[in-house]
């Protein structure tokens, strides 16, 4: 199989899997109780498998554009299949619509990225492995700052903390004290909690 037919096979992999994480997400939202329905709308939780499909492609570039791809899809099957379960018209823009379109763009150069960094070992693979134990901390402590607005979903939030920490120890083991991770993992932490209160703004 050459490396074309390769690359046409994994763009459709990524295509269903947007399509499926858009689905879930949909359906966790709807009948997912308490605490545990935000975990179907995490940022976190919907950039995983995202990664994982980027961690497929060979090249930095196809790393990028799969990652991306699997977001937009996201994103759009998720409009539109809540459309379909709550009885109204499905359309093609808005606000919001608009603004996760553009969030799916940017985390999928960056998580694709990563994914590259990670699946190279180079010298930059600190920086794609502390990418999603950081999300997952920097959107707990993004939450945690505005806990006003998250009162009701808090094991939720203290969990998003937990499994970022966890994460971080998992994968870096017994090199978890070591200057490279420690720097990777607090600065992507860092920029990610930024990003997060810029997500926070524009979506009150």
């Amino acid at each position: 199989m050459n490396s074309k037919t390769k690359n046409i096979i994994k763009g459709i992999l990524a295509l269903f899997l947007g399509l499926l994480v858009g689905i879930l997400t949909v359906i966790g939202q709807k009948y997912l109780p308490g605490s545990l329905n935000s975990l179907a709308n995490s940022g976190a939780i919907l950039l995983i498998p995202a990664f994982f499909m980027a961690l497929t492609a060979e090249k930095k570039i196809s790393a990028i554009l799969l990652c991306t791809e699997t977001l937009l899809v996201c994103v759009i099957s998720y409009y539109w299949i809540e459309s379909i379960v709550n009885h109204h018209a499905f359309v093609f823009g808005g606000y919001y619509f608009y603004l996760w379109l553009i969030c799916a763009v940017i985390a999928g150069v960056i998580f694709g990225l990563g994914a590259y960094f990670h699946r190279q070992k180079s010298a930059h693979y600190y920086w794609g492995a502390s990418l999603l134990p950081a999300v997952f901390l920097a959107e707990g402590l993004s939450e945690l700052i505005h806990l006003t607005w998250y009162m009701h979903m808090i094991p939720a939030v203290i969990g998003r903390i937990i499994v970022g920490l966890a994460l971080y120890f998992i994968i870096y083991r017994n090199t978890f004290y070591q200057r490279k991770s420690l720097m990777s993992f607090s600065v992507l932490s860092a920029l990610g909690l930024a990003g997060f209160e810029i997500l926070f703004r524009l979506t009150i």
